[in-house]
């Protein structure tokens, strides 16, 4: 099958948190539609002779590293003790601290969750929709007081690549 000719927009777009083993999740919902994510994938290092690249160049992977991502979102909560808010998974409070567990496991040290981003295809006529999945992110933030109010989400994702479906 050909690559689409249909042009993805925000409008297509859905991002969600999930915990380990998926037992709960949490779409993000009323963001601008504006994710960004880096993915550097490996180093590369290269293996000079005497300082030049040589003929044929020796060049191998070196180090992992980590994807990271951002997106805003509109403040509508600091935290709620029934239900997840965007602002829990930040401070690590309310109903995500005391629900959720690390996509590390139960006795981790740091809470990280997955960071699933959905792109609608078969509203357009594709044979199916996919997306990008990021595993064992770390999540941060920011708060911009305005007209809305915005939080800033920042994730590393512990992971070289994403997982394309």
């Amino acid at each position: 099958m050909a690559e689409s000719t249909i042009c993805k927009t925000k409008r297509d777009g859905t991002i969600t948190f999930s915990d380990f083993g998926g037992t709960n999740s949490y779409e993000v919902a009323f963001e601008a539609g504006d994710l960004n994510v880096a993915i550097p994938g490996r180093v590369v290092n290269v293996f000079f002779d005497r300082g030049e690249f040589g003929a044929t160049p020796c060049i191998r992977y070196g180090d992992d590293q980590p994807m990271t991502g951002t997106f805003t979102a509109y403040l509508r909560d600091a935290t709620d003790a029934t239900a997840a808010a965007l602002m829990d998974f930040l401070t690590q409070s309310g109903f995500v601290d005391a629900n959720w567990t690390s996509t590390l496991g139960a006795n981790s040290e740091v809470f990280l969750v997955a960071v699933d981003f959905a792109i609608e295809g078969t509203d357009h006529g594709e044979a199916a929709d996919h997306g990008l999945g990021f595993n064992h992110c770390y999540l941060t933030g920011s708060i911009a007081e305005g007209d809305p109010s915005v939080i800033t989400v920042t994730f590393t994702s512990y992971a070289v690549y994403p997982t394309v479906t």
